[in-house]
């Protein structure tokens, strides 16, 4: 599986998650210009696709998802 299969596999699972209100797309510091600018916190509805379109560090592209909890325990 590609890697931005498994992005988007991920990404899917987080939207259907109700005690994840944001997702937050995190790069490492030597990531592209393109990825360093999609970094922060994202409502669910408003997440980019990675890798973003014109990222130079494709095919190993930094960028990755994080959830923001609501809750940490149920």
């Amino acid at each position: 599986m590609s890697k931005a299969a498994e992005l988007s596999q991920t990404l899917e699972k987080m939207k259907r998650n109700d005690r994840i209100s944001l997702v937050r797309v995190s790069v490492y510091h030597d990531a592209c210009p393109v990825c360093q600018s999609i970094q922060g916190a994202y409502p669910k509805e408003a997440v980019p696709v990675l890798p973003p379109e014109g990222c130079s560090c494709a095919p190993s592209c930094s960028c990755y998802y994080e959830p923001v909890l609501t809750e940490i325990y149920p």
